[in-house]
């Protein structure tokens, strides 16, 4: 799975790493394993570091579909804040589509080309992705 995540509940917070080849069925598969993740809880706070996607196969009726999602779930995920730090410009353009497409369901989600200042925007230093 190019895929993974680990929550740290103590500190609400989401590490999510992408790598490889990255579809529109691995990010909304990523997005239901998480929201039914136990440990999930409304007002987390997110770094998804994509820097390692070489293949970007997520398109744009994938993002209108990851941006329905969000709207259905509105209510547990406004508070939600996301970081994705992203390498490559296709990844990084495809991420600012996300974040322009899903600001009324997730106002708080924010691209990003460094991982540190992804981190400050978050509230703070968190620890080492997975």
């Amino acid at each position: 799975m190019p895929i993974s995540y680990r929550i740290d509940p103590a500190r609400s917070f989401i590490f999510t790493t992408a790598s490889g080849t990255l579809t529109d069925d691995d990010i909304l598969d990523l997005k239901r394993r998480l929201t039914k993740d136990p440990e999930f809880k409304a007002g987390m706070r997110e770094l998804s570091d994509v820097r390692a996607v070489t293949d970007l196969r997520v398109t744009t009726q994938g993002v209108r579909s990851m941006v329905s999602e969000d709207a259905k779930q509105s209510s547990t995920l406004h508070a939600y804040k996301l970081a994705i730090v992203a390498g490559a410009d296709a990844v990084f353009g495809m991420a600012r589509m996300y974040q322009m497409l899903t600001e009324a369901n997730l106002p708080h989600v924010a691209v990003f080309r460094d991982y540190e200042t992804a981190e400050r925007w978050l509230g703070g230093p968190a620890s080492p992705g997975p």
